[in-house]
């Protein structure tokens, strides 16, 4: 008969202090993973996608995490929204500032998971499975990561991090602080109108990966002219991307079908996500260019 035995249950570390839970992560190395809520990292280790580490490194005790929302004035006297990496995706999505000032991010909490797992899941680990679907909102916002790597803290862009975690692990070994959000811009031009979209498809009642994730802002003229624009794209395994390209075509032009016909040719082209049994690849760069199309379609009817 084969034996088989069950897995010991990890060391959990509960250090005081930012630097003594890097500490810990450089003598653990690969034995040892940061925690806040662990939500995602459950269904991962009982889905068999990942292992179970030896050592947990619970950092919802520290200290300076522990105020998940903060407003930090900039040179300019405009206040930037500093959110912890270990906040609650409950907290997030009921914090006043940011239902008023980043309602993508907003509508991006409403659609994650189920109530009883928004109270418990933090922004931070959203972030860090690299196919969150908080990523396109925060994307969209140009929002900057603060790290710590046991020497100090540093900044780094969002979309830059996204990039390098594709080619390198060395992330994991530094310590997620906080989610950076810009002030957000109002048009400069009188008469223009925000365009702020955040549209998910997927099969959230079964708590699976999104088909597809998009995230939209623009200003909008009276004469139907688009600036500002930026969009962001993601759903399933795909890690989630600014449309550079698509944003380039569409700045600056008076949205007409010719337009919006070649907008969907530009989404179909460079938005390449990753298939899997739910959904293929072409289905999910159609649905992600028809959600953009349809809601710059209802942008240059005429207001009643």
């Amino acid at each position: 008969m084969n034996k088989q035995t069950k897995p010991e249950s990890p060391i959990v570390w509960q250090p005081s202090d930012v630097a003594e839970a890097c500490t810990l992560k450089q003598q653990l190395g690969e034995d040892g993973v940061f925690v806040a809520g662990g939500t995602l990292l459950r269904t991962w280790w009982e889905a068999g996608i990942a292992h179970m580490p030896s050592h947990l490194i619970d950092i919802s005790g520290i200290a300076n995490m522990q105020k998940p929302i903060t407003l930090v004035s900039s040179s300019q006297d405009r206040q930037i929204c500093q959110i912890r990496a270990a906040a609650l995706l409950s907290e997030v999505r009921n914090d006043s500032h940011i239902r008023t000032h980043y309602s993508l991010l907003t509508t991006a909490m409403k659609n994650i998971a189920a109530p009883s797992i928004r109270n418990l899941a933090t922004l931070g680990g959203n972030v860090l499975s690299r196919v969150g679907d908080a990523l396109p909102a925060l994307l969209v916002y140009e929002a900057m990561l603060l790290w710590h790597d046991g020497q100090g803290e540093f900044e780094q862009s969002l979309a830059e991090w996204l990039l390098e975690a594709q080619v390198s692990h060395a992330w994991k070994n530094r310590l997620l602080l906080a989610i950076i959000l810009p002030p957000v811009d109002q048009p400069e031009q009188e008469g223009h109108g925000r365009l702020d979209v955040y549209h998910k498809v997927g099969r959230r009642e079964v708590f699976t990966p999104s088909i597809t994730t998009v995230a939209m802002s623009a200003a909008v003229g009276a004469d139907r002219h688009i600036v500002e624009v930026r969009i962001a794209v993601g759903g399933g395994q795909t890690a989630p991307k600014r449309l550079g390209h698509t944003e380039l075509l569409l700045e600056g032009g008076k949205l007409d079908r010719s337009l919006l016909q070649s907008c969907y040719s530009s989404v179909l082209e460079h938005f390449r996500p990753v298939g899997d049994v739910f959904a293929s690849a072409s289905y999910r760069q159609k649905t992600a260019a028809n959600l953009i199309v349809s809601e710059l379609w209802k942008a240059m009817q005429p207001k009643s």
